[in-house]
């Protein structure tokens, strides 16, 4: 199956350093820790990112490169 996570789902999914993964319902933990799924991102959500880092928004404390370098890095 082919996931496309959002902006609020790709930190988490994307490790204990940019987001905390408990944060993910477990079906969705599931779904995207399943090997045969595969998961991408769109370009909107590092831009959405981008974005809420710049405006300083508490719910979102993730560095914009570091994630993207570590999404492109880790396939």
């Amino acid at each position: 199956m082919r996931l496309i996570l959002d902006t609020q789902s790709l930190p988490c999914a994307a490790g204990s350093n940019f987001g905390s993964a408990d944060r993910l319902p477990t079906e969705a933990a599931t779904l995207i820790g399943d090997t045969p799924n595969e998961s991408f991102f769109s370009a909107a959500s590092i831009r959405e990112i981008v974005i809420k880092h710049s405006l300083g928004r508490n719910d979102l404390t993730v560095d914009p490169r570091l994630l993207r370098r570590g999404l492109f890095e880790n396939g």
